[in-house]
């Protein structure tokens, strides 16, 4: 059993991803303007309520399909907007230096089943066995910065208050998590992380 525990964030963390790519993506292939494509997808709430899990991924296409008027297939619907990610090689070197370390490792992340389910066929070193556990907002259907998520994710891994760290790239995550008592790091780059984790487990100890 660990005493500490540190938590990334998936996005611009583990992975990068850029959610233009998948207004572009989705209005290529339903034959729409950008601007109704990003309606669909993000300004009427839809991807909120997803990553929620709210709606699952059927509902989440039959809206899709609903708003823009069409007939698209599921796969193909998750495919463009889960086509959006690249890793972040530079972040292994931050991995195993907090693994080297020998607190345990967990993933926070809000995101959606699609893009979880295309994540997990990547054959990319950074989301394949750091992660234990992988708490995700749409299985959860709580959502950072809500504090009960970071309450859960105390309960999960059975520590909590400053002997966690957390880093992630938004600063309402950040302050949400400070707010619990959490370390934390705003994910800038991985050298900047390594510095702050070996501060806060220098002060933990």
């Amino acid at each position: 059993m660990h005493d500490r525990f540190v938590y990334f964030d998936l996005g611009n963390v583990v992975v990068k991803f850029d959610h233009a790519i998948a207004t572009r993506q989705l209005a290529e292939l339903a034959g729409c303007s950008l601007a109704a494509s990003q309606y669909a997808l993000y300004d009427s709430g839809l991807e909120i309520r997803y990553e929620t899990g709210l709606v699952n991924s059927a509902e989440f296409v039959a809206d899709i399909n609903r708003q823009l008027g069409t007939s698209l297939s599921e796969a193909c619907v998750l495919e463009a907007v889960s086509a959006i990610f690249e890793p972040n090689a530079e972040i292994l070197k931050g991995l195993e230096h907090v693994r080297a370390s020998g607190v345990g490792i967990g993933l926070l992340s809000n995101t959606c089943e699609g893009h979880w389910e295309w994540l997990k066929k990547r054959h990319w070193a950074a989301v394949k066995g750091w992660f234990n556990p992988i708490v995700l907002s749409y299985e959860a259907r709580l959502m950072k910065p809500d504090a009960a998520i970071y309450l859960y994710c105390e309960q999960r891994c059975g520590i909590s208050g400053s002997q966690i760290f957390f880093t992630d790239d938004r600063a309402d995550n950040i302050a949400a998590a400070a707010a619990q008592g959490w370390g934390t790091y705003q994910f800038g780059s991985t050298e900047g992380l390594i510095a702050a984790f070996d501060a806060w487990r220098a002060s933990s100890q």
